[in-house]
């Protein structure tokens, strides 16, 4: 198969930990299809610390395969508020404030 340049996915309502698992297999397969792929993440999303998990492991998995991942958008919504009550935001590099929040883009 040839890879496609770049590609969007769209894994709202897929980050939870009773649903992590087909999240995991759809970007596990986009990675792997395409150089360069943008997560979308609807403000509206219901999430747990399972889906945060999952994005970070995507982000280095990507790495180690030399491809980009990034979110379509900056985290917000339900996300942004899940993140800020684990202490995520707290002390973030500014490699991650990049990645979760576009900051300094």
């Amino acid at each position: 198969m040839s890879e496609n340049c770049n590609s969007t996915l769209d894994i709202s309502g897929l980050l939870t930990i009773r649903t992590v698992s087909d999240a995991k297999n759809a970007i596990l397969s986009s990675i792997n299809d395409s150089e360069s792929l943008d997560l979308l993440i609807s403000e509206e999303s219901d999430i747990d610390i399972a889906g945060i998990q999952l994005i970070v492991a995507a982000r280095l998995y990507a790495q180690g395969a030399s491809k980009q991942l990034s979110l379509a958008a900056p985290i917000s919504g339900r996300a942004l508020s899940l993140m800020d009550r684990a202490g995520l935001l707290a002390e973030m590099s500014a490699e991650n404030r990049r990645f979760w929040l576009h900051e300094g883009a």
